[in-house]
């Protein structure tokens, strides 16, 4: 299923641009460059800012002063990050803006095409039940920002958000067993590239040569 969500690799993906793309009424979803166009937050009416991206002090220093209500999930573009448990609290946030206040909200990564996207898409999916699509939620996203797409593992983290009903407080267990999956997953890359690794080392290093004219001798010797 998730290969209908691909989206061309010809799309422009530039992080310089300062776009922001508005996905419903008073929720953006962009860029790093556009949270800090302090013009284009303003003229679009927007106060509160949920930032889905691990913030180096420098971009940290760069946000303070300014009168924004804002939010951090600090993680990583990496399939094996846990975002599915943020949800509830970024849907809050993102409703507090919207519906409470009634003012505009940002949500933004790096470039505005996975991690960001990916919680807006949670949004998306609590906001329309009782049948949570997070395939119907990505192409919406798509139709209106074409460069989005959530990497692999923050699709499969929406689709368990949409097995459990949206409600992750009911269903520890579910993300318990999705844990121990990726946990099993990851162990399966490091194990694989700690052997690549010393298969490269051994070549470049002639070990590997030595150790197969030992292990010839040996057989030869012992039988």
């Amino acid at each position: 299923m998730t290969a209908q969500l691909r989206v061309s690799s010809s799309v422009n993906c530039s992080p310089d641009r300062e776009d922001i793309t508005e996905i419903l009424p008073n929720l953006f979803l962009g860029s790093q460059a556009g949270a800090l166009n302090l013009d284009l937050l303003r003229r679009n009416g927007i106060t509160h800012i949920l930032s889905v991206m691990v913030l180096d002090p420098t971009q940290t220093a760069q946000q303070k002063g300014n009168s924004f209500q804002r939010m951090n999930i600090p993680v990583q573009d990496w399939p094996d990050e846990e975002l599915v448990t943020h949800f509830k609290s970024a849907n809050s946030f993102i409703d507090d803006a919207r519906t409470t206040s009634g003012e505009g909200v940002l949500v933004h990564c790096y470039q505005g095409v996975s991690r960001s996207a990916t919680v807006v898409a949670a949004y998306l999916m609590a906001s329309h039940p009782p049948t949570p699509d997070y395939i119907s939620a990505v192409k919406f996203l798509q139709s209106l920002r074409p460069i989005v797409q959530p990497n692999s593992g923050f699709l499969d983290q929406l689709a368990l958000y949409g097995r459990c009903g949206c409600n992750m407080d009911d269903n520890f267990s579910a993300v318990e067993a999705w844990r121990a999956v990726r946990h099993r997953r990851w162990e399966g890359y490091v194990d694989k590239a700690r052997r690549e690794r010393a298969e490269r080392a051994g070549r470049q290093s002639g070990w590997s040569t030595t150790l197969r004219r030992v292990s010839r001798w040996a057989v030869c010797v012992f039988g």
